[in-house]
């Protein structure tokens, strides 16, 4: 018999997928704009950088922090034909994962200022 998980696999991977494709679907659509563009929605970036052939990085950054409360689980054990139970907690601490994604914009000087022009592809869940 097949788990639950290993069902919902591929079901994850499309969504993930999905997920990253979106990303990249949204920095498409800047491209051949400002960077005041993006900052306008986004913010101002967390780095600018100028490359060696001329053009400019932009990047900017996110972060998801999220929190799975703990548990406790209080199990009664034993105590059959009138012994006593013995009484057991077990506990599970909370959990925190935090997301990092960096987005990376590439411009270009024009006659008008910057314009992107290219873009590094978000990590996988971005």
């Amino acid at each position: 018999m097949r788990s639950r998980l290993s069902l919902n696999l591929p079901v994850l991977a499309v969504a993930t997928l999905s997920l990253a494709a979106c990303s990249a679907d949204i920095m498409r659509g800047y491209m051949g704009r400002s960077p005041e563009a993006v900052m306008a929605k986004y913010g101002p970036p967390v780095d600018v950088r100028d490359l060696p052939d001329g053009r400019r990085a932009y990047q900017w950054l996110e972060v998801e922090t999220t929190t799975q409360q703990g548990e406790a689980i209080t199990r009664a054990e034993g105590g059959r034909h009138g012994g006593r139970p013995k009484i057991r907690t077990e506990y599970a601490p909370s959990t925190t994962h935090e997301q990092r994604c960096f987005y990376t914009f590439y411009a270009h000087r024009t006659a008008d200022g910057w314009r992107f022009d290219d873009f590094a592809k978000p990590a996988l869940g971005c």
